[in-house]
């Protein structure tokens, strides 16, 4: 414990040693003693509503490469200024400052790329759709719910929706508006939280660096709750359970991590599981006070599950009582595909990839084998990267057992982050090591800082690489070509459509996503039952339910639908429904279905006599309806909506 509390010594004055050189007195200076972790939160919150205002200044288009650059600028010419600030002050409270900024950097540049259109990143696709669907249920009640099917509980991590809806309830803003902002302050958020976890474990500086690289390994602008979920897991991992040389984290705090991390994003937990257990059985093993590691591990656990408790009772109770179905685990990904890089198929390997962050991750892989029983580090990062790839393992034995992947395909967001945490600390280690054996003078003045500001432009411009919208580009005189020529998430964003059908006047003419007559649907729905009325909805587009606080009769999309929803026998329910031919009958059977009515028809027509309702990632036929089901009598039908859509609604709904 002596040497290792010497190295965290040794590589503060390594880092630090610029200010020293340049003939700052730091002895004895009131600035030693500002807490570094509250100047980074100071710094951030400070930045983060000019963040916001700026970034509204300018042109609402960030296809114009001339608006897209304008992040790169203040933030290349704000390392600088900083960088050389910086050497005036202590090496802690320099990093301090250097994250608040870094996470008000990444708050403007967000807000520049969604400047325009009023969506999150992603728009109203995949996930994101179903988030604007989660926190727009979440606008209306308190306890956890499925975004579709909302009288059963949510299996997804509710948390994020969740304060996304209750602030549309307060702000009465609608919650679909709120995702872009919402995930701003996440994901701008992380790198501080990141930072804050990390530095109690080692010095500022090295702290900042190891926030940093978890942007190159995982930037997904619409995943901002689930970044910073992977910030604050591995820290917290080994400050939790782990014998650190600053001390250990108490019960208290660690067991709130915990528990809001679950309902945050719980997938990293389960990643990490069977090294969080043997990381705890060797400390306690290894402690020198086995009684008291032991009621701190119970008060952890127990604090977590309290605080995690409501969303875990809701649903684990209701699999006890009414059973579930997991289908939300088989899809399997899209290998090539530059917005989904992730698939069973590819390789696991990450460190062999030949770029700067695969030359970080493979230097963290050698030092993890090197120094696992020699630096604090070493055994907690080796057990959790062990662990990481152990489930990717059994993930793929349960896929090809039983077609369940056990979300395998989310292993290397963590793998990557691990391997890159142990290459910084490889780094740290060495540069400590190499401060012995050198003479001060040896060593050219502010090289640990230059080091650092180069690792903060690098993450600065990869990750704004892939957060600005990128398209075909228009070069007709009044556009120049996108910071790339993919489509990415940002440009889903303009590219969803709004619910009167129309689109963001600054998405490129050459995208547009198929429109869905949401305020049309909306509005014939009221006519017949009143502005008040929340149907039981039956519809293949889930857009709608991110615009609306209608309940779902079932998912659209099978790999997406929730564990506690029962899609199969929802979707068993339906067919069944299909084949009662006779009006009167129809009626009342599809007012008491084995999971409630249906009150409201949104289907496809696919002919003179079929109306179809479409699962998507699904073998599943279509369930196939006829216009003689639907009497005059029972139902109002509409038929002059858009995109060939026909709907029909029960005259006398049930409340969903």
């Amino acid at each position: 414990m002596r040497e290792m509390t010497t190295e965290n010594r040794i590589s503060t004055a390594t880092l630090s040693r610029s200010s020293a050189e340049s003939g700052t007195r730091d002895t004895g200076s009131g600035l030693q003693r500002v807490s570094p972790a509250l100047t980074a939160v100071a710094t951030w919150l400070l930045c983060l509503p000019a963040a916001f205002g700026l970034a509204t200044l300018g042109p609402a288009d960030p296809f114009q490469l001339r608006v897209a650059m304008i992040p790169v600028v203040l933030g290349v010419g704000g390392v600088v200024i900083v960088g050389l600030i910086s050497r005036r002050l202590p090496a802690d409270l320099a990093s301090g400052i250097g994250a608040g900024l870094v996470g008000g950097w990444i708050a403007f540049t967000l807000r520049v790329a969604l400047h325009g259109t009023p969506y999150g990143f992603d728009g109203l696709r995949n996930d994101a759709g179903r988030l604007a669907a989660m926190a727009t249920a979440y606008s209306r009640t308190w306890h956890s719910s499925d975004g579709i099917v909302r009288s059963v509980p949510s299996d997804y991590p509710p948390l994020f929706p969740w304060l996304v809806g209750r602030t549309s309830a307060l702000t009465h803003i609608p919650a679909w508006r709120l995702l872009g902002p919402a995930e701003t302050v996440m994901l701008s958020f992380a790198v501080v939280a990141g930072y804050l976890l990390w530095r109690y474990l080692v010095p500022g500086p090295i702290a900042l660096a190891l926030a940093l690289p978890v942007l190159l390994c995982f930037s997904d602008p619409a995943k901002g709750y689930e970044i910073l979920a992977l910030e604050v897991f591995v820290p917290w991992a080994i400050a939790a359970f782990g014998d650190p040389p600053r001390g250990r984290m108490h019960w208290l705090p660690a067991g709130l991590i915990g528990g809001l991390s679950i309902p945050l994003y719980w997938v990293f937990i389960s990643f990490g599981a069977i090294g969080i257990l043997s990381l705890a059985a060797l400390t306690w093993w290894s402690g020198p006070d086995r009684a008291r590691y032991a009621r701190h591990l119970a008060l952890t656990a127990v604090v977590a599950a309290v605080v995690a408790s409501w969303y875990l009772i809701p649903l684990l109770g209701w699999g006890l009582m009414h059973g579930s179905s997991l289908v939300g685990d088989q899809y399997q990904g899209l290998a090539g595909d530059p917005n989904q890089s992730l698939a069973l198929q590819n390789s696991p390997l990450i460190f062999l990839s030949p770029t700067p962050l695969g030359v970080l991750e493979l230097t963290g892989l050698l030092g993890l084998v090197w120094y696992r029983g020699r630096v604090w580090w070493g055994k907690p990062l080796l057990l959790l990267t062990g662990s990481t790839y152990a489930y990717w393992l059994l993930g793929l034995a349960a896929f090809v057992v039983a077609n369940h992947k056990l979300q395998v395909l989310y292993t290397p967001r963590l793998a990557g982050p691990l391997l890159a945490a142990a290459g910084v600390l490889t780094l740290a280690r060495l540069a400590a090591e190499a401060a012995r054996r050198l003479t001060v003078r040896s060593v050219p003045a502010g090289l640990p800082t230059l080091a650092l500001c180069l690792l903060v432009t690098f993450t600065g411009l990869t990750a704004w690489q892939e957060w600005m919208p990128g398209g075909p580009g228009e070069n007709n005189g009044l556009y120049q070509p996108s910071v790339s020529t993919v489509a990415n998430h940002t440009t889903f964003a303009f590219t969803s459509p709004l619910p009167d059908g129309s689109y963001s006047p600054a998405a490129p003419s050459g995208e547009r996503d198929p429109s869905f007559p949401t305020s049309l649907i909306q509005k014939d729905v009221r006519s017949v039952l009143g502005p008040g009325a929340e149907p039981v909805t039956l519809s293949d587009s889930e857009n709608l339910f991110a615009f609306t606080a209608w309940p779902g009769y079932i998912a659209a999309v099978k790999t997406a639908a929730g564990t506690a929803t029962d899609w199969p026998a929802r979707y068993a329910a339906l067919a069944k429904l299909s084949h009662v031919t006779g009006p009167a009958a129809f009626s009342t059977a599809s007012g008491s279905t084995a999971f409630g009515p249906v009150d409201v028809f949104i289907l496809q027509v696919a002919g003179p006599a079929r109306w179809d309702w479409v699962p998507e990632f699904s073998s599943e036929p279509p369930v196939t309806f006829t216009p003689a089901q639907f009497t005059a009598s029972d139902f109002a039908v509409f038929k002059n909506l858009p995109g060939n859509y026909v709907l029909a609604v029960r005259r006398s709904a049930h409340s969903g």
